[in-house]
């Protein structure tokens, strides 16, 4: 049996090589995507930019779950929710992360983005995380990750945010009681002005709310998240309030529904038993698609929310059962506008 010192250097050698052969292939790029025809029943969050990411190997990238942007709107970082061995999926690099650049153009619009390095997400034995990484959040000194299998928040300690702080091994923050179902399990993640973690799991099929975990200690203080869809994402705007995402698939023909939903800084700092958000921004469309990872930025002293697809790896069209998915990249200008 190899000791610790070991096992954790022929793991990072692994991962290095790994990232090393990825980059050089660099297996993403993007073209923009015209988001002109979705419009959206409310009117406080414009969608004013798409990208249309596109995988040259869907075995080494897809299912981006979690994201995390750079303060400035410059970097961004997912994650791939890719963990199951699939009977299709021979092959398949499990829980990878991907760092790309944001590319602008001279109006500030959005144009495309550059990959710049990718790598493997490991666990606490050093070794590719096996239970799908459903979001994360930077907390000043490192990466917290949560799952869609257990109760477990992992941090990722580093001084800079980068995609390579989520190849070093991790340590247990938090263990709460595991709530999860059916692949609904801790899908978003965010961190509070006060240093609390908000942390939201999915919503059973019918339920009219989700549970919300407002987390200081090891007790977390739990409350009830309304909404009509699924919650997958959240993220915390300059302000302190919480933007969350929800989306549910409708069929073929309507397509997905995909929300935005503000948390005023107010309703989180005394929570009452149920939290009661601002929709933001309520669209559907067939051109839309399962919208889970969600960050917030600054540009040109406007304020943006980034929102990216899980393509579920595009499932094999015979047990898909629907359009065929894609990865998208959505830019919301939100900036300015009050949270009552």
């Amino acid at each position: 049996m190899l000791s610790a010192p070991n096992l954790r250097l022929t793991g990072l050698v692994a991962l290095l090589a790994w990232a090393t052969c990825t980059l050089a292939e660099r297996t993403l790029s993007a073209s923009v995507w015209k988001h002109e025809s979705v419009r959206s029943a409310v009117d406080l969050a414009s969608l004013v930019g798409a990208l249309r990411i596109e995988h040259s190997n869907t075995r080494t990238s897809g299912g981006f779950s979690a994201l995390w942007v750079s303060s400035d709107c410059g970097t961004l970082i997912t994650i791939s929710d890719y963990s199951q061995a699939f009977p299709w999926g021979q092959g398949i690099v499990r829980s990878g992360w991907f760092q790309a650049r944001i590319e602008y153009d001279e109006t500030g619009s959005l144009v495309g983005m550059t990959e710049v390095g990718a790598g493997q997400v490991v666990g606490t034995n050093g070794e590719a995380i096996t239970g799908a990484v459903e979001a994360m959040a930077w907390d000043g000194g490192g990466f917290l990750v949560s799952f869609d299998d257990r109760a477990e928040i992992y941090r990722y300690s580093g001084t800079t945010p980068a995609g390579a702080v989520l190849s070093r091994i991790p340590e247990i923050a938090f263990n709460g009681p595991n709530l999860a179902q059916d692949n609904r399990g801790m899908e978003s993640l965010a961190v509070l002005a006060d240093g609390r973690v908000f942390a939201l799991w999915e919503k059973a099929d019918g339920a009219s709310s989700a549970t919300a975990w407002l987390i200081a200690s090891d007790v977390p203080e739990s409350v009830a998240y309304r909404t009509v869809l699924n919650p997958s994402g959240a993220t915390t705007l300059a302000d302190g309030s919480i933007v969350v995402v929800e989306r549910d698939f409708l069929g073929r023909q309507a397509g997905t529904r995909v929300r935005l939903v503000r948390l005023a800084q107010a309703g989180l700092q005394n929570p009452a038993a149920v939290l009661d958000g601002t929709v933001l921004f309520d669209a559907t469309s067939p051109r839309l698609d399962n919208f889970e990872g969600v960050a917030a930025c600054q540009k040109d002293g406007r304020e943006f929310v980034f929102a990216i697809s899980d393509n579920n790896g595009d499932w094999p069209r015979a047990l898909r059962g629907r359009n065929p998915q894609v990865t998208l990249l959505l830019m919301f200008d939100v900036g300015g506008r009050e949270a009552p």
